[in-house]
This record gives structure tokens, C-alpha cells and sequence, in this order.
């Protein structure tokens, strides 16, 4: 479609220059044959001619091919069902969002969506997240759309309080015999400035939480009966699933604080023994000071065991911290994970000399965007885990390859293997299978994959060794 639509530009841009190079041959010959006007002239007034008619003509060309190649039809029951289904397992409310917005503008051809979400702290209604057409991409929310807003006491949304049908620019006369022209003109702004043609109330408890603007068609079509019905189940199913994606965030944060006690408990235990050892070393200094050998001691022990209370403390914070990092950042996820794979072999020491490493990347460059530090650290404690549990030797593998839709790396070693009845476990916080530690490495690596939206799973046997697979979208 996308080649047929550029040949047909193509062509009527060719069409379109031969004329006015037929037109300006003739009016030469004409004038000058005829009227002895020299042909300088004529071409200057040819110029100006064109320039005056050459981009509405070009405009209306690609308004007619617009309206032929993107012309869309669709199955309103096949279009609902797919929301439906796949709103049921979606808990994330940019993901909601992103799902939407998405959908509505490739199956009704729009010049662009915008999703607007409710901020009571600053009074406002703000862009989220929203789809565009510039030059066949489909691009992120802009900062240009980030400034684009919505006063709280819009009178749009006072309407929307009263009345929650949906706001249609071609149904503007009838909203001024409603409200009146003034606060019609008023709404009309508010939907204009996002160059918007229709205006979607989602509500969550009575309230206003989002907006939703769509653009015109691009095949210059009205909204039709069926259109605005659709839009209205949609926006009905997708309240629904934004307020249990509230309950989820809710339920998970009732669970973390649930846990709260076991972590104490958990992290007393953990950081007692150092500080026994930092204490008994303490307690000798005094009348030690002066051996050579107690001090050596002293200070290799005090150092490791400063060590772990750091260890301990920064595993704590980084599960503690329930916002998503707002760190973004461009990298080769490749090189990303090689780098991790390369430090935590030289963290391992000479201990880990017998274990191979082997490299499996099907592709040198797999350009991402995201928290490069915070999926080092993910990747990180899942490498220094597989070091860790074939005890000295085995084989380290590391497989990333590349689908249209995800990245995968699957990270196997052939260590001792996870007992069947932890692998559901082993990703909750506060849950080792190792002798020392709280139990927050997997948790935290979780976590740190699901603010990238992506998953992880393992598959392990005993005396065989885990594999751990996480994918991430191509583009986060």
C-alpha cells in the first residue's frame, strides 16, 4: 500500500510539473509570436503563476490519494472482542494507553490520537502519550505534546459532568443549541489546539480521569453513527480496565507493605553478624593496636564486612523505591549486556577460572532505549547468580537474538539447578536459596524488567543448571 500510494505521488507530481512545463512553453511561443513580448518576461510571469498555483494543486493531489489509499473499513463486533480480550490481562495503565491509542488510529485511519490524563495537582489535563502521522512514522509523545493540556475547569469537561456523550466537531451546531455559541466555541479551542475532531470522556468513580482526542480521517470521511457507537464501548471498556489497573498498583503496594515485617526481621538477622565482627574487632583495638598482625587482620575483615552492610543497605533501597526510573537513555543492548557479562566475570575472581563462557549474539548492534543502568544491574544479578551456583566450574551461556516484536536474552548455566517447589517463589521478595543474603537480587530484577515492560522466566532441573529468559519490547 505504502509503495502503491508513493508511485501514485509520484506520478501526479510528475503530471503536474509537465503541465505547467507545457504551459509555460506555449504562453512563450504565444506571447512571443503574437504579441512580441520577450520571453524573460513571459517566464517571469509564468514563475509567479506557478508559484501561486503549484501547492494548492500539489494539496488537493494528496488530499484525493489521501482520501483513496486511506480509506479504512473495519468489523465493529472483531474490533470490540480484540479490545475486550486484550484489555482482561493488561494492568498497566500505559499499556492500556499505548494499546488504545494505537488501535484506534490504524483502524480508523486518523491524523492522530492524542490520550490525556487528569493531573489534580496542577489542575490540568495532560498528554500522555500520543500517535501521529509524520512522514509514514508513528512517533512518541513529543515535547510539543507534552505542553499541550487541558484546564480542570474547561467547559468541556463541566459538560462532560452532566452529559457523557461524546464531543463531534461536525456535531457542533447542535452542542451551541445545548450549551450556547459561546461555550461552544470555548470547547472547540480546547479540541482544536490538538487539532483534534472528536473529544472521548473515560470516566473512573464519576470523575473525569482521561481524555481522548482523534483527529480527523485521513481519507476525509465523517465520523459516522457507528464510529461514534464503537468509540463509546470502547472508551466504556477501557474505563474498566484503567480502575483495575488502580486496584492492581494498589494490591501491590498492600503486599509490599504487608512485607514490611518480614524484611526487618530478614535485615536484623543479615546485618547482626557484620556488626558482631565489627564490634568484637572494636572491642580488641585497645590493647591490639600494636600487633602488626591483628591490624592486617582487622583491616581485611572491617573492610568485607562494611562491604556487605552496603550490600545489604542498597538492595533494601533499590526494592524499597516504588517509582519507575525516569532515566532514559539510547544503547546497544548487545554491548550493554557484554559489558555486564565481562564485569561480573572479573567481580567472580580467579575462583571462577574453570567455568567457560560462551556468546551467542546474532546481531553485533540491537539499538534500545530505557535505564541502561538499571538492566545492568537486572542482568547483573542474574549472570552473578548462574557464577555462583556451578561452584567453581561449568559453562556460562549467554543468547541474545531479536524478533519483530522483542528482544531476547536467555542467560543458561549449568549449575546445581533451582528445587521445583521454589521456582514459583523465586522472583518474591525476601525468598534465597543461598545460605547468605535477603533474597532481593530476582525481585529487584524483576521489577527492574516489568518499568521496561518487558517479562522473565526460568526453567531449571536439578543437578542440570537454569535458564533464565527475559524479553524486552524492541522499542521501550
Amino acid at each position: 500500500l505504502v509503495l502503491k500510494k508513493g508511485m501514485v505521488y509520484s506520478l501526479s507530481a510528475g503530471i503536474l510539473t509537465s503541465l505547467f512545463v507545457v504551459v509555460v512553453i506555449t504562453m512563450t511561443k504565444y506571447f512571443s509570436d503574437m504579441a512580441g513580448v520577450r520571453s524573460y518576461t513571459i517566464l517571469a510571469i509564468a514563475s509567479i503563476i506557478i508559484a501561486v498555483l503549484f501547492n494548492p494543486l500539489r494539496n488537493r493531489i494528496q488530499r484525493l490519494v489521501d482520501k483513496r489509499f486511506y480509506k479504512r473499513s473495519y468489523d465493529y463486533y472483531s474490533t470490540i472482542k480484540q479490545v475486550s480480550s486484550t484489555l482482561a490481562s493488561m494492568f498497566s495503565r500505559n499499556s492500556i494507553l499505548k494499546f488504545i491509542g494505537n488501535l484506534l488510529y490504524e483502524v480508523l485511519g486518523l491524523e492522530g490520537v492524542y490520550m490525556i490524563a487528569a493531573v489534580p495537582a496542577e489542575g490540568i489535563y495532560e498528554t500522555v502519550y500520543q500517535m501521529n502521522k509524520d512522514g509514514g512514522k508513528i512517533n512518541p509523545v513529543t515535547e510539543d505534546g507534552k505542553r499541550l493540556n487541558i484546564d480542570e475547569k474547561s467547559p468541556a469537561i463541566k459538560l462532560f459532568t452532566k452529559s457523557r456523550d461524546i464531543i463531534v466537531k461536525d456535531e457542533l451546531p447542535l452542542l451551541e443549541e445545548k450549551v450556547g455559541r459561546d461555550v461552544a466555541e470555548e470547547i472547540w479551542k480546547d479540541i482544536e489546539k490538538f487539532k483534534g475532531e472528536v473529544l472521548i470522556p473515560i470516566f473512573i468513580a464519576d470523575k473525569v480521569s482521561f481524555l481522548i482526542v482523534l483527529g480527523g480521517k485521513l481519507s476525509g470521511d465523517m465520523f459516522t453513527d457507528e464510529d461514534i457507537n464503537m468509540l463509546s464501548t470502547i472508551a466504556d471498556q477501557m474505563a474498566i480496565a484503567l480502575k483495575n489497573a488502580q486496584l492492581y498498583s494498589g494490591r501491590v503496594q498492600t503486599e509490599r507493605l504487608a512485607s514490611i515485617g518480614m524484611m526487618s526481621a530478614t535485615f536484623a538477622h543479615e546485618i547482626r553478624n557484620p556488626l558482631t565482627s565489627l564490634k568484637t574487632f572494636a572491642q580488641l583495638m585497645p590493647e591490639k593496636y600494636n600487633d602488626p598482625e591483628f591490624r592486617g587482620s582487622f583491616s581485611k575483615i572491617v573492610v568485607g564486612e562494611i562491604e556487605k552492610i552496603d550490600t545489604l543497605i542498597g538492595d533494601l533501597l533499590d526494592f524499597s523505591i516504588e517509582k519507575k526510573s525516569a532515566r532514559v537513555n539510547d544503547f546497544n543492548i548487545v554491548e550493554l549486556v557484554d559489558e555486564t557479562l565481562d564485569y561480573i566475570k572479573g567481580k567472580a575472581g580467579p575462583q571462577k577460572k574453570d567455568i567457560d563462557v560462551v556468546r551467542l549474539y546474532h546481531q553485533n548492534v540491537i539499538n534500545m532505549s530505557g535505564d541502561a543502568a538499571k538492566l545492568k544491574q537486572a542482568f547483573g544479578i542474574i549472570i552473578m547468580n548462574g557464577f555462583q551456583a556451578m561452584n567453581g566450574s561449568g559453562r556460562l551461556t549467554v543468547d541474545i537474538s531479536i524478533n519483530a516484536e522483542n528482544v531476547d536474552v536467555v542467560i543458561t548455566d549449568t549449575g546445581d539447578g533451582i528445587p521445583h517447589e521454589d521456582i514459583s517463589k523465586i522472583f518474591d521478595p525476601f525468598v534465597t536459596t543461598k545460605e547468605m543474603g535477603v533474597g532481593l537480587g530476582l525481585a529487584i530484577t524483576k521489577r527492574v524488567i516489568e518499568d521496561h515492560e518487558g517479562n522473565i522466566h526460568v526453567r531449571s532441573r536439578i543437578a542440570e543448571g537454569s535458564t533464565f529468559t527475559i524479553s524486552l519490547p524492541v522499542k521501550i
